[in-house]
């Protein structure tokens, strides 16, 4: 018996997904696929693309081609998740970063989305990047080695309510395990308790490091020696 609401939020995954790889902000993107729908003739109501990115329901089939020719995907893919990814397995036409102001076009090299829970183990299976299964593949705003991933970001740990750099829920980051790190950068970390991998950022501070959240309310957390760094955090995606 096919699980219909598994299928509705393995959608919304692949919506949200495919909409964080263009660059299409967080707060009202809802407005901005009904802007795109309408654009290209096909009339929803805010109430249906609502429970499209909440997984409650799933499009009909004009909206479903409307939204996988502006966003570069195939049609096949962001409905059932059948590979590859792109039409012809190419990337996304282009998307806007803002990292650096950077725009990116097809000749720029992509790197998995992957979970959390696989960014534990990634120190280990790095190496053989190429060949890992990721549903989605994301063009990297910025320079990258082959052993790089990406990230959703979850939970507000490492949301600024002040100035400066912030990574809100739902931001896609982007790592490079290759690069060395140091007192301040971003990294990813792994967690032996957990088997899954956390965001913070790195202080050294009286011959100790520690994993800092950017937000005041979550604890600081001392690096042991059975916790491993597996990489830097060089760019994100981050919607205005």
């Amino acid at each position: 018996m096919i699980d219909k609401e598994n299928l509705r939020h393995m959608f919304a995954e692949r919506l949200h997904a495919a909409l964080d790889a263009n660059n299409v902000r967080q707060h009202g993107r809802g407005a901005d696929v009904l802007k795109q729908l309408k654009s290209k003739g096909v009339i929803k109501t805010p109430q249906a693309v609502s429970k499209w990115l909440n997984g409650a329901a799933m499009p009909e089939v004009d909206s479903l081609t409307a939204i996988s020719d502006w966003l570069g995907v195939r049609r096949e893919w962001l409905e059932h998740g059948v590979m590859p990814v792109f039409p012809d397995e190419a990337p996304p036409r282009s998307v806007v970063s803002n990292v650096d102001n950077v725009r990116t076009d097809t000749k720029m090299g992509k790197v998995p989305l992957i979970s959390w829970v696989q960014a534990g183990s990634w120190c280990d299976i790095g190496a053989s990047v190429e060949s890992f299964d990721a549903e989605l593949w994301l063009p990297c705003p910025v320079n990258i080695s082959r052993s790089g991933y990406a990230l959703r970001v979850v939970g507000d740990s490492m949301t600024n309510n002040g100035p400066g750099r912030s990574y809100p829920a739902g931001s896609v980051i982007f790592v490079d395990p290759e690069l060395a790190v140091n007192n301040g950068d971003r990294v990813i970390a792994t967690l032996p308790s957990t088997n899954e991998a956390t965001f913070k950022v790195l202080v050294h501070d009286a011959g100790k490091h520690y994993l800092k959240p950017i937000n005041p309310q979550y604890p600081i957390m001392e690096l042991t020696e059975e916790m491993q760094i597996c990489g830097k955090v060089i760019g994100t995606f981050t919607p205005e």
